[in-house]
């Protein structure tokens, strides 16, 4: 199911499967409050480089990778 960020509030929260989904979640919560902030794309490109240099799941340090090459590269234009 896919929320948008300006509903994230409304949904109870799911446990997350590993740090990378905690730090994912984290995100969304962050840009439920007015927008996503270069500050939450902060937090979450360094969470999911934690994962990404700590796990020796193959296709998460993929994934998390992309996702901290995306936070990097967003960041700066965030309005918030």
């Amino acid at each position: 199911m896919n929320v948008p960020a300006s509903d994230y509030f409304l949904y109870p929260e799911v446990t997350p499967i590993d740090r990378l989904d905690k730090a994912c979640q984290d995100h969304d919560k962050d840009c439920s409050h007015g927008g996503c902030s270069g500050k939450g794309d902060t937090a979450l490109r360094n969470a999911a480089l934690m994962v990404a240099v700590t796990t020796s799941d193959v296709r998460l340090r993929a994934t998390a990778t992309s996702i901290a090459i995306g936070m990097h590269l967003i960041k700066d234009i965030r309005s918030r």
